[in-house]
């Protein structure tokens, strides 16, 4: 099995910020991966595919660990404790966030939604109201669908950045990893950089340049800056198309990853299942690790 993280910070508070399910904090990660290491062998993306390929069933009795986007406080929360555990993972990096850049447009919707910088937001002809935790869970989610439904998440991302700027202390909590994090990661051979596009754009809502050029420039940036070529994919929000998956093939991936398999081409290698881990509940991982969302997504349950 491969697990999926996203965001790791630094403790509980504020709570707002992991109620969306897109962070951990730091101390229940490393309650996860101490159970994980006790029932599981931790392994190498690599290996673990080389075990799953052979055919053999040897991959159900290994974890891999990947940890999705390339957030600057995921990589210093988690990095120190792979290192201390010599524990294998791979990080898949999104590029434009990178070094201070933009943040990516979720991370804006999660920043002006959870961290307090405003009691409302106006957003075109809507109004959200931030004052409790269940509006600002709604306005999360309202904004969402329209980011979605405006056709480019990114451009609509940019837009309400800038009409809603952060404060300086808030971005950096969602800032993208630093040139050098990419370095040492290139440097320690027990971590792996993956690519995750240039912008996390839904794959599917973009013409055939931009297309290509999410998919491939990422790889070139990030094989340049970290010094190792990078092998592998991860699908943003776990949308492609087949003309994701013959990108991917002429780019030189070996592999590309996706949350539920949608069965789009003839070689399993590039759509690859990988469980979500959403909630610092060391049940719930339980749950996932032993194989649940796997046997209910075959009973035809839709589970994340």
């Amino acid at each position: 099995m491969i697990l999926l993280y996203h965001g790791i910070v630094r403790s509980l508070r504020p709570v707002d910020r992991w109620c969306v399910g897109q962070a951990i904090p730091v101390q229940s990660f490393e309650r996860h991966l101490k159970w994980l290491r006790r029932h599981f062998r931790i392994v190498p993306l690599h290996e673990w595919l080389a075990l799953r390929f052979r055919g053999d069933g040897g991959a159900g009795k290994c974890i891999a660990l990947t940890f999705d986007d390339g957030l600057d406080v995921t990589f210093r929360c988690v990095y120190p404790v792979l290192a201390e555990h010599r524990t294998p993972a791979t990080f898949f990096v999104a590029t434009s966030h990178l070094e201070h850049g933009p943040l990516l447009w979720f991370n804006v919707i999660n920043a002006l939604c959870f961290e307090g910088a405003y009691e409302e937001l106006h957003v075109g002809s809507s109004v959200f109201s931030l004052r409790s935790l269940e509006k600002r869970r709604e306005a999360r989610h309202a904004l969402g669908r329209m980011a979605v439904g405006s056709g480019d998440v990114r451009a609509f991302g940019a837009s309400l950045a800038a009409s809603n700027p952060l404060p300086a202390a808030v971005k950096k909590e969602y800032e993208g990893m630093t040139h050098e994090q990419l370095r040492a990661c290139g440097l320690d051979d027990l971590i792996e950089i993956g690519a995750h596009t240039l912008s996390h754009p839904l794959l599917g809502q973009l013409d055939e340049d931009r297309h290509a050029g999410e998919v491939v420039a990422c790889k070139d940036l990030l094989g340049t800056v970290a010094g190792r070529p990078v092998r592998y994919f991860a699908y943003p929000g776990g949308d492609y198309t087949p003309r994701t998956l013959g990108l991917i093939r002429q780019a030189g991936y070996e592999a590309a990853f996706c949350t539920i398999p949608r069965n789009l081409g003839e070689d399993g290698k590039f759509e690859i299942e990988r469980i979500g881990v959403y909630s610092p509940a060391l049940y719930k991982l339980r749950l996932k690790a032993f194989g649940v969302v796997p046997l209910m997504r075959r009973l035809g349950f839709s589970v994340g």
